[in-house]
C-alpha cells in the first residue's frame, strides 16, 4: 500500500467514528444489565496505548456531579483500596496487552466486578474461563483506530448509572456526524495545510485540563500516524513550569485547542502564552469548535486530533496506517503476559 493509498484508508476511517461510537454503544449497552450500580462506589478503566485513551476519554464526558468517580489505570495493579465495591473495566484491542491483563489479574484476585472490552485475545480467554462478561469489538484493525468503538463501547456498559446519561452521548454522536461531513466535503488537504506549521518542529499541544484526553489522543495520534515527537502541556499546571522552559522557540509549534468552556483565568493564561509565543518565533494554531454541550466538544476534539495527525503524515509522506518501532518492542513485553 502506498503512502497516499495509507493516508486515504485512514482518512475514510477516521470519517466513520461517528458509525463506530454507535456500534460500540449497541454492544455495551447489551451488557449494561450486568453491572448494579447501587454496589459500585468507584470505576477503574485499565489499559495502555490506544486502548488507554479510552478511560481518559470515559472520564472526561461522565457527568462529574454524579458517582461514582472514574479513573484511569495504565500499569500493572490496582490500587490497595480496591475491593468488592469496584468495578474494573479492562480494555485491550488486541487482548495481548501485558499490563492490563495483569491488572485483570490482581483485580479478580480482589474480588472486583469486572466487565472487558476486547476483540479477542489472552485477556479474553482470561476473563471467560472464569465465566465473565468481555464486549467484544470489530476485529481487525490497528488499536488507535477502534478507539471511537471502544469509547462507545465502555460508555453504553455504564448507561445504568446515573453519570452516563444515554440522549447526552447519543445527541453528541449525532452532533459529530454532521460536523464530519464539513470534513468529508472539504477533503485531507485542509488538513495537510493546518498541519504545515508543525513540519520540521517539536510539536507542543496545550489545551484547558477539561480537554486533556482530546490533547493527549493528538500527540499519541501524532507520534504513531505522523511519527513525529510531541507532548503536552495542559493549564492551568503549564501556568506554573512550562512556560519557564521556552527557549528555542524557533523549533517549535505550540497547537492551542480552545474549549468554549475554559474558566475565566484559564483563557486569560493561554491568551498570554499564545501571544508570547507569536512574538518569540514560535509556530502557533489554534484550534476551536462549536458545540451544544462539554461531550460534543471533545468529541470533535478528538475527531479533529485524528484528521490534524493523517495531515502532518500525508506532508511527511509517511503511511499514518503501518507502525514501525512499536511491533520490534511487543515481543519483548509479551514474554511477559499471565
Amino acid at each position: 500500500m502506498s503512502v497516499e493509498e495509507g493516508c486515504e484508508k485512514a482518512w475514510r476511517m477516521v470519517l466513520s467514528s461517528p458509525t463506530m461510537y454507535r456500534e460500540g454503544f449497541s454492544k455495551g449497552e447489551t451488557h449494561s444489565n450486568t453491572v448494579n450500580p447501587a454496589y459500585v462506589r468507584r470505576i477503574f478503566i485499565a489499559g495502555v496505548g490506544g486502548s488507554g485513551i479510552v478511560g481518559d476519554i470515559i472520564s472526561a464526558i461522565r457527568d462529574h456531579n454524579l458517582p461514582p468517580p472514574v479513573e484511569t489505570l495504565k500499569t500493572f495493579r490496582l490500587p490497595g483500596y480496591t475491593g468488592p465495591d469496584t468495578l474494573l473495566i479492562p480494555v485491550s484491542y488486541s487482548g495481548d496487552t501485558v499490563e492490563t491483563s495483569w491488572a485483570f489479574v490482581d483485580g479478580f484476585s480482589k474480588s472486583v466486578a469486572v466487565v472487558g472490552v476486547s476483540s479477542g485475545g489472552r485477556l479474553t480467554s482470561l476473563m471467560e474461563v472464569r465465566r465473565l462478561r468481555v464486549v467484544k469489538v470489530s476485529e481487525g484493525l490497528q488499536p488507535r483506530y477502534a478507539v471511537p468503538e471502544m469509547v462507545g463501547a465502555v460508555y453504553g456498559l455504564l448507561t445504568g448509572f446515573e453519570a452516563f446519561p444515554r440522549e447526552k452521548f447519543l445527541q453528541a454522536v449525532d452532533e459529530l456526524e454532521t460536523y464530519a461531513k464539513k470534513f468529508s466535503e472539504n477533503g485531507l488537504q485542509q488538513m495537510v495545510e493546518q498541519a504545515r506549521p508543525m513540519l520540521g518542529r517539536h510539536v507542543v499541544i496545550v489545551s484547558a485540563d477539561n480537554l486533556y484526553s482530546a490533547a493527549y489522543r493528538l500527540k499519541c495520534q501524532l507520534n504513531e500516524n505522523a511519527k513525529h515527537p510531541c507532548h503536552v502541556a495542559t493549564a492551568p499546571e503549564a501556568f506554573h513550569n512550562e512556560v519557564e522552559g521556552w527557549t528555542n522557540l524557533g523549533n517549535y509549534c505550540y497547537v492551542f485547542l480552545r474549549s468554549g468552556y475554559e474558566q475565566l483565568m484559564v483563557s486569560d493564561g493561554l491568551d498570554w502564552m499564545k501571544e508570547y509565543l507569536r512574538s518569540n518565533g514560535a509556530a502557533v494554531i489554534e484550534i476551536g469548535v462549536k458545540s451544544s454541550s462539554p461531550v460534543s466538544e471533545l468529541l470533535k476534539f478528538l475527531l479533529i486530533a485524528d484528521l490534524l495527525s493523517l495531515g502532518l503524515a500525508c506532508l511527511k509522506k509517511v503511511d499514518p496506517i503501518m507502525l514501525h518501532t512499536i511491533p520490534k518492542l511487543r515481543p519483548i513485553l509479551r514474554r511477559h503476559l499471565p
